[in-house]
């Protein structure tokens, strides 16, 4: 399937995290519920190796440029501290000029990687059934340089040097997911997570420069597109949805429960990226306790209902109900099983209802 010609006709997936904690486990619920775009399991109650923020460190702790996973801090008072940024530098241009050896230094750590490596070896031994898309996911540059901090406790996002070297371990991980899950004959899905993406423009981020935001997705979805993945962001609240609209996305994912209006009034640039070919992914299912008090009809008529708004403002319906997908609203890894177990399941039937309407 072309990248540049896909219509997903409200396909449904994960975000990624689920509250298991055995990879087999998640895997049965993956594969029950989202068959056709199954995703790998992040299994944050694993421990720190699975969590959003140390997951996709491996490479930076390895040579000694972040300390403690438990308590990832850039080691800049590290007296080889010159040393390591070289031997860091050295191996990302290896892994760009197409060392395997190299980019696979950007992977997961064997603990970290337990749910993308089950998920590899699931599909291998039993083949990718009625999938027609796979899914993977990263943590996105700027809610990671926001948590990870310097020696003075100061964001790391705010240190050129420090931003630079997270980028590129994204970007270089990005590439090493999209190039293992290629390899088996499935179009790629790879989503970045950066909620932190909602503070661009508030007050309180007011040093955040919008260009440089976009440059630093844009690398990350380089790295995506050269292994000839879909790249898309993930945001879980309200923010200028413009700024991932003019990126390289394809994919916007949002939370379509609880912030519609912050898509709504961005309803001609919104048809400007459809128009381009973009995918708007609708978080529908709400990941909290609201789940349980809703129904797939409930939920289906709550979508029809922001599409005929939507429209209303001015997008293209077609294109609309071609370019859409579906998910829940946020990751499921916080929840309990049976919570997520109901969210997995509503958005299951709401996906079918929906894809029977196209």
């Amino acid at each position: 399937m072309n990248r540049n010609n896909f219509k997903p006709h409200f396909l449904t997936t994960g975000v990624g995290s689920v509250p298991q904690t055995n990879s087999e486990e998640a895997l049965d619920l993956i594969w029950r519920k989202v068959p056709l775009a199954p995703h790998w399991p992040q299994l944050p109650n694993s421990g720190a190796e699975s969590s959003f923020i140390g997951q996709y460190l491996n490479v930076l702790i390895e040579s000694g440029i972040i300390g403690d996973i438990k308590n990832p801090k850039f080691l800049v008072e590290e007296t080889d501290w010159v040393e390591r940024m070289t031997e860091f530098y050295s191996l990302y241009l290896e892994g760009i000029e197409g060392s395997d050896k190299a980019l696979s230094r950007f992977g997961f750590s064997l603990q970290g990687g337990e749910g993308f490596e089950a998920f590899c070896l699931n599909l291998k031994n039993h083949g990718t059934r009625e999938a027609i898309f796979l899914k993977g996911q990263l943590s996105g540059p700027l809610t990671l340089g926001m948590q990870i901090t310097d020696r003075n406790r100061r964001s790391s996002y705010y240190d050129e040097t420090l931003r630079d070297i997270l980028v590129k371990t994204l970007t270089l991980h990005a590439e090493w997911q999209t190039k293992r899950l290629s390899k088996f004959e499935l179009p790629v899905i790879m989503m970045v997570d950066d909620p932190g993406l909602y503070g661009v423009g508030a007050s309180s981020y007011i040093t955040l420069n919008r260009e440089e935001l976009i440059t630093e997705l844009n690398s990350i979805f380089e790295g995506i597109i050269r292994q000839k993945g879909i790249p898309g962001v993930h945001v879980c609240a309200g923010m200028d949805w413009t700024l991932l609209f003019d990126s390289k996305a394809q994919i916007v994912n949002f939370d379509a429960y609880a912030y519609l209006q912050s898509m709504m009034v961005l309803a001609e640039h919104l048809n400007q990226f459809l128009l381009r070919g973009g995918i708007l992914s609708w978080g529908i299912v709400p990941t909290n306790q609201e789940a349980w008090e809703e129904t797939a009809h409930s939920l289906i008529h709550r979508l029809e209902n922001n599409i005929a708004a939507l429209v209303e403002r001015g997008v293209d319906e077609n294109l609309l109900r071609q370019q859409s997908m579906l998910t829940p609203s946020c990751g499921t890894g916080t929840l309990e099983k049976d919570l997520s177990e109901h969210i997995y399941q509503l958005l299951s039937e709401v996906g079918s209802a929906m894809r029977g309407t196209v």
